[in-house]
């Protein structure tokens, strides 16, 4: 009885040290990524002080929009994740915007930035498929490729229809500049985010650990290369810390998440507020996105009942906290940054899940899969499929017109 009762005792220490530590790891995590945020953003202000005249050219070009969207598409490809690209467009644009860029430009070019890094982020599905595909057999990877893509098919259609409406009215800048106005001209917005970076980032961030490495570096290489290399660590830190967050999360919702997953299936509604609820906790839609992937391969979910799940994932990544912070962190042009970012996935799910045009996305994921299968080797030609569409494309636009 005392050994039991020991046991038990031992148990439920190690249970509350984990916890310790996984809070611990959270809290670290969140301090990174919001420092990082901050590096960012003043890298970016002596990168645009040093090259002005070339960024200008690129960011107010007649191609500028084309450019951002492959620019974001590429290096969400690349990094996966779209939390990264997304918070390093709000807080470059808002670093240019303080060098001297006019606001409406830094919308004009990081909405479609925002736009190419929602189509990105939707390689990680096919990456996962082809880490479980050593379990499977050649049919059932086959029979799998239709709910690997449809994210793709989702974003893709999306980002078509917003981005010709973008490059032919400039609808969605357009519409977030009026209603950042609105944020500035009700609740003053600007002075508002002024006030809370000053009294909180300045103090746990800003002075111990931004200025004196700026100033260390400057010394040592000069502002030029400063701004670089302030950019590209701070990116660096941005990827590395929501991957601590991410996994600190997975780690506090593991236990009950597989019976979330199967009874997320039972119904669209619930499917969807599945898929928001994990990807929320998690903060990536990446992992959100990518844990559905082994239930399709062993057929515990089909591709319809997969789809109100992976739709909940993509309006979910909008809100998550690292993504609030974000907007708050990169002050109004931050803030109507992120207003393009959830108004687009509004949009999203109402087209392709509320509307009578729900089907669409999963009928033609349902075509290109069956093409894609009927090949002699899928997976080839599942890698030309994300080769070209989130890499060979993207580059040639960027080499060509940016």
């Amino acid at each position: 009885m005392g050994e039991t009762n020991n046991s038990k005792q031992a148990q439920i220490e190690n249970l509350t040290i984990e916890k310790i530590k996984v809070v611990l790891t959270l809290l670290f995590s969140v301090y990174c990524f919001v420092a990082s945020l901050e590096g960012i953003k003043s890298g970016f202000k002596l990168i645009f002080a040093q090259w002005q005249s070339n960024i200008l050219n690129m960011v107010t070009g007649e191609t500028a929009p084309i450019t951002g969207l492959a620019l974001g598409m590429l290096s969400t490809a690349l990094v996966q994740s779209s939390s990264a690209v997304v918070a390093a467009t709000m807080m470059s644009m808002s670093g240019m915007v303080a060098g001297g860029l006019s606001l409406e430009k830094a919308v004009q070019f990081g909405v479609p930035m925002i736009l190419g890094a929602n189509v990105g982020t939707s390689i990680t599905n096919t990456i996962v498929a082809f880490g479980v595909e050593r379990g499977m057999t050649e049919e059932e990877f086959r029979d799998t490729i239709p709910g690997v893509i449809v994210d793709d098919v989702y974003e893709i259609l999306t980002i078509s229809l917003l981005f010709t409406l973008e490059l032919a009215f400039g609808f969605l800048s357009k519409l977030v500049l009026k209603m950042g106005d609105i944020y500035q001209r009700v609740l003053n917005v600007e002075d508002l985010l002024a006030r809370f970076e000053t009294s909180i980032i300045d103090i746990i961030v800003e002075r111990p650990i931004i200025d004196p490495l700026k100033e260390a570096l400057v010394g040592l290489v000069g502002i030029k290369v400063t701004g670089i290399l302030f950019f590209i660590i701070w990116f660096l830190v941005i990827i590395y810390s929501l991957n601590m967050i991410s996994k600190a999360l997975e780690r506090i919702i593991d236990l009950q998440w597989e019976d979330q997953v199967k009874a997320a299936f039972k119904n669209p509604v619930r499917g969807f507020f599945t898929g928001f609820t994990i990807t929320f906790l998690v903060g990536s839609s990446s992992i959100g996105t990518s844990l559905i992937i082994p239930f399709i391969a062993t057929k515990v979910v089909d591709l319809k009942g997969a789809y109100p799940y992976l739709v909940g994932c993509n309006i979910a990544t909008t809100m998550d906290l690292s993504q609030i912070y974000g907007y708050i962190a990169g002050g109004l042009t931050g803030f109507i940054l992120g207003t393009a970012h959830i108004l687009l996935n509004i949009m999203a799910v109402i087209l392709w899940f509320v509307s009578p045009l729900r089907f669409i996305p999963i009928k033609i994921a349902e075509a290109i899969g069956s093409r894609i299968a009927g090949n002699k080797n899928a997976g080839l030609s599942l890698v030309l499929w994300i080769i070209g569409i989130f890499f060979v494309v993207p580059i040639l636009v960027i080499v060509f017109m940016g």
